[in-house]
């Protein structure tokens, strides 16, 4: 594949050199790529490049004593994904035209699609190791991209040759992204033909992997979401039209979860028990049958109370107060 993401080292750290037996390791080896080290005022690097038909891969590994920005010409618009490994801060990637700038966070990969033009990399003092693999979108044919819902948008901007940025959800890298990395970097060696199958072979696997990460992170999470708000819609409604009068595990069984999950999804995203939630909502009803002047014999049976004693000393328990005085300080407040 052309070479067709030039990024400008020499810009920074001025022509390469030889490295220094104490000099920056690289984080990631690939032991058969182009190697180049740079070292001035600014700080060192290092860059590991590997030219295959089907992917590009960068390696670029940074040890900053301050900011520095680093000039980036895209000669070709490709789809890309780059990885941030380190314990710092993030980095901004910006498209000069346009004037916005896009970040990658620490221990995070994201995909873009990046037309043809100028960036620049902004990157923060401290020690970086920043992955890139670029491929064509074409790789993408016949449907295949079906399963890969967050990489749709910028898979059609690549086939419209769309003149703007697009960029993926960001998603965790982590101990299997690094290994993966280091798999498909001792896999591949110039003149060898396994070396383009194993390139889309690694590429294939990153989007496979970064699709689990997103999933985990975004629409697993997404999905609890959604269920612990039919849980609270289920309770709030049972509780209107049956009073303390039911089970929760009739909830869960009708939502089709145990108690476990529904404790799980009452907690993580109310901060309360379902137990906890069911009092809530009985005491905000309790607590409008009161203002509203309804009688307490009237709201033990609407509460489901078996006698007005019961809903009395559960009313006086959850609140300090009897329901008459409530019912005063409320209305006294609001004379």
């Amino acid at each position: 594949m052309k070479k067709t993401l030039q990024i400008d080292l020499a810009q920074v750290f001025g022509e390469p050199l030889s490295p220094r037996t104490d000099t920056l390791q690289p984080r990631i080896s690939m032991s058969n790529a182009d190697y180049q080290h740079y070292e001035n005022q600014n700080g060192q690097a290092c860059l590991q490049q590997f030219d295959g038909m089907l992917g590009y891969i960068n390696i670029l590994d940074l040890h900053l004593p301050g900011d520095i920005v680093i000039p980036i010409q895209v000669t070709r618009s490709d789809m890309h994904i780059f990885y941030l490994l380190t314990k710092d801060r993030a980095i901004q990637i910006r498209d000069i035209q346009k004037q916005i700038s896009y970040s990658i966070s620490c221990n995070r990969g994201r995909y873009f699609y990046l037309p043809t033009g100028d960036y620049e990399l902004h990157i923060p003092t401290g020690s970086y190791t920043i992955v890139n693999f670029y491929f064509r979108g074409s790789i993408f044919r016949d449907g295949n991209e079906r399963p890969f819902h967050f990489l749709h948008p910028l898979i059609h901007a690549y086939r419209q040759q769309d003149p703007h940025v697009w960029c993926s959800v960001d998603f965790r890298a982590g101990t299997r992204t690094i290994s993966l990395m280091k798999t498909i970097s001792a896999n591949i060696k110039k003149g060898d033909l396994d070396s383009e199958i194993n390139i889309l072979w690694g590429i294939k696997k990153l989007i496979q992997l970064s699709k689990e990460k997103i999933f985990e992170e975004y629409d697993k999470i997404s999905e609890s979401y959604i269920k612990s708000k039919e849980a609270h819609a289920a309770i709030k409604q049972v509780v209107a039209e049956h009073g303390q009068d039911f089970k929760l595990e009739d909830i869960a069984w009708q939502l089709g979860i145990s108690m476990d999950y529904l404790h799980q999804l009452i907690q993580s995203n109310y901060r309360l028990s379902p137990q906890e939630l069911k009092i809530d909502f009985m005491l905000d009803l309790a607590k409008k049958y009161i203002l509203d002047g309804m009688h307490t014999d009237a709201i033990a049976y609407e509460l489901g109370y078996s006698s007005p004693s019961s809903f009395t000393r559960f009313f006086k328990k959850k609140t300090g107060m009897t329901a008459t005085e409530f019912f005063k300080r409320y209305t006294q407040d609001y004379l």
